[in-house]
């Protein structure tokens, strides 16, 4: 709530709140267990507060990796990529995001949300190998943010995803250091409705950043920037 305030009088109008696996699920008892998560009353009140003064809480998710400590416990056994990260394709990892998407939409105004699903890099190496064989990790990419978002459209959620796995799935890994000019013309482009976050936290070059808006822009119409 203190942020809240210092971010509201420098005149902010919105604040995403980044959970990973510290808010509660009724249908998965172990999720944010030991992890001081946030009830649902104790989102709504934040929800409240926030827009209180004017700024709109968005809930920040993760749908795919980033879930190391949820995903030891047995609740998850049977459908990991790796330690980290959700098998895509198993319909297990599609009725968890659908618990959690529908949570955030009965918790707060906002119909944004970020669906997170950074840093898998795992995907197409781990468990899915075993079960499907060898996939194209951007193809495996697309198949996951497809299903995921029409979740999202059922609940009326408008989704985000922190953009760095859809560029390294398409450019073979690379993402800071991929050069000047590189052409995404042949690149898999996301759906219109899906927000691209590109995530920087501490290059001090303008040089970078203007590379790396570049290849957004040659992605997507909606791109939003997140900076340290």
């Amino acid at each position: 709530k203190r942020m809240m305030r210092n971010l509201a009088g420098m005149g902010f109008t919105s604040l995403m709140l980044y959970m990973e696996d510290t808010y509660e699920l009724t249908e998965y008892p172990y999720f944010g267990y030991m992890r001081g998560r946030y009830t649902e009353a104790e989102l709504r009140e934040l929800d409240d507060y926030a827009y209180s003064l004017g700024l709109e809480l968005i809930p920040c998710i993760q749908t795919l990796a980033h879930l190391a400590t949820a995903l030891r416990w047995p609740d998850f056994e049977g459908y990991k990529e790796s330690p980290d990260v959700l098998l895509i394709g198993d319909e297990r990892t599609y009725k968890f995001a659908e618990a959690a998407i529908k949570h955030c939409s009965e918790c707060f105004r906002s119909r944004r949300i970020n669906l997170g699903m950074d840093e898998a890099s795992t995907v197409g190496k781990g468990e899915s190998v075993k079960r499907y064989g060898h996939r194209k990790p951007s193809d495996m990419m697309l198949e996951h943010l497809t299903r995921v978002n029409d979740i999202c459209r059922k609940y009326g959620m408008k989704p985000m995803i922190w953009s760095d796995m859809y560029i390294t799935a398409n450019s073979a890994g690379g993402y800071y250091d991929l050069p000047e000019n590189t052409d995404c013309s042949k690149w898999e482009k996301p759906k219109k409705d899906l927000g691209l976050v590109y995530w920087d936290y501490y290059h001090d070059d303008t040089r970078t950043y203007e590379k790396m808006l570049d290849i957004h822009a040659q992605l997507s119409d909606n791109v939003i920037f997140a900076g340290g």
